[in-house]
């Protein structure tokens, strides 16, 4: 079997993917409870934004297992995952009622994430083939 040290770095990855996945369910369970305690206006599609979260959150906990036990598959999910999440961060700050709190609670960890994706000592721990 090959080393599975971890450095600092891929901890640091796994812990922020860990907050992220965490922030994500609630949000879900409380976009769920939502929809069960009030009338939406469109049904269907408060059921798809339930259901588009709970899948996020299923890829966010496949995500950091996947660095955890170094996937290199993993590289490109997250690169992907944080430019989509940093997308909704720079949209935070614009429209019709922008919100820099929230944007910067979105766009710092998806900078973090950007960043120790391309490290080279998270590089080299996901490309390890066991």
């Amino acid at each position: 079997m090959s080393d599975t040290r971890r450095t600092p770095l891929v901890t640091l990855l796994v812990i922020i993917l860990t907050l992220e996945s965490v922030f994500v369910a609630v949000v879900a369970v409380a976009l769920a409870a939502e929809l069960l305690r009030l009338q939406a206006d469109s049904p269907v599609t408060a059921l798809a934004l339930v259901g588009l979260t709970a899948l996020v959150v299923v890829w966010l906990v496949a995500m950091t297992v996947g660095v955890w036990r170094a996937r290199a598959w993993t590289r490109g999910s997250i690169l992907v995952y944080h430019f989509l999440q940093l997308a909704i961060g720079v949209g935070s700050l614009q429209g019709f009622v922008p919100r820099p709190d929230i944007a910067s609670w979105i766009i710092i960890p998806s900078v973090l994430g950007i960043i120790l994706a391309l490290t080279p000592s998270v590089t080299e721990h996901l490309s390890r083939r066991g």
